[in-house]
């Protein structure tokens, strides 16, 4: 899948630690799933049982400066962690 090169490699049950990451970095961090990609994609994902999901495109968020931070597994399917900068007003 696809892990930026500067987000650090945390464990499971590294919730807290990532959260602090996250929060030094001045970013916020919204998830899009395969779970909530069109049918055909999720359906193609699932029944398939293989773990290649490289033909999903995962939806961007609404607004500027958003990024992939990350692409990975989860017990629910491949989701994606989309990053920018806070920003403030």
């Amino acid at each position: 899948m696809f892990w930026h090169p500067d987000l650090p490699s945390f464990e499971e049950g590294d919730g807290d630690k990532c959260k602090k990451w996250i929060a030094e970095q001045g970013l916020v961090v919204k998830m899009s799933s395969i779970e909530d990609a069109a049918d055909e994609i999720s359906e193609r994902y699932f029944d398939s049982h293989d773990p290649d999901c490289s033909y999903w495109e995962p939806d961007r968020p609404d607004g500027e400066g958003w990024f992939c931070l990350s692409i990975h597994d989860t017990d629910d399917g491949p989701v994606c962690w989309w990053a920018r900068r806070e920003v403030t007003p």
